[in-house]
């Protein structure tokens, strides 16, 4: 029993120890406000800008960096925040840079619908905004070699996107998983509320692969996606 006890507190002790190095050597992402997310303020149309929230978040890893913008329709920036989430619709647009896939070909990613994702969380990884409807779990040293996207169990897909240069989803989803190309889960997406009106694209431009989540605080309009500089 004691031997048991001592094995225990070694791999706790252990586990600590790594998330510890983890923390000190920044393996996680970290929130950047508005100077980078600004850099990518390009995959918008000029004629939206002004109703962009000025406050975004990025989230900045060695590997990949994820933007979260606002955009709420006819809602500038000087008006109050109360009315923006009160009355206005707002979209909830992260956009996922993958550094790793710079010279990823849109054709070879798969988005599979109708998947079995187990997990929500990592033992061994990190979950960036917790409190959120959809925290994001990502795991402590995680490669991307190319896009495996799985829709977990009661997904329904409204509506799919094929062109040139993105393609993707409208549908209701509760949860997700990326993986590499051998199948094994990186990152985890998962929704509080179930059957969760979402837009996913997968977008290729030039040496840049991206992600883009749209959500909304009220109603999900497909054609949200006509803000995005997606040529």
């Amino acid at each position: 029993m004691k031997e048991i006890q001592l094995k225990k507190v070694i791999l706790i002790a252990l586990v600590s120890f790594i998330v510890f190095i983890a923390y000190l050597f920044h393996i996680g992402h970290t929130p950047v406000f508005n100077k980078v997310s600004r850099g990518y303020l390009f995959l918008f149309k000029d004629s939206i800008l002004d109703y962009i929230d000025t406050t975004s978040v990025s989230s900045v890893a060695g590997n990949d960096i994820i933007n979260s913008f606002i955009y709420t329709e006819n809602f500038k920036n000087d008006k109050s925040i109360y009315l923006q989430d009160k009355i206005y619709n707002s979209y909830f647009i992260d956009i996922w840079h993958f550094k790793q896939l710079s010279n990823y070909k849109l054709d070879d990613a798969f988005i599979n619908t109708n998947s079995v994702v187990e997990n929500s969380v990592f033992d061994f990884g990190e979950t960036l905004d917790p409190e959120s409807n959809c925290p994001i779990s990502i795991k402590y040293f995680y490669k991307i070699d190319g896009i495996v996207l799985n829709c977990g169990e009661g997904t329904k897909i409204i509506k799919t996107y094929n062109e040139k240069n993105y393609k993707g989803f409208y549908g209701l989803v509760n949860k997700m998983s990326i993986c590499s190309k051998r199948g094994e889960p990186q990152i985890y997406i998962s929704y509080k509320k179930p059957q969760t009106p979402t837009i996913i694209l997968l977008y290729k431009r030039q040496n840049s692969f991206y992600l883009i989540k749209i959500n909304a605080n009220k109603k999900l309009d497909e054609n949200i996606i006509k803000i995005l500089n997606l040529d």
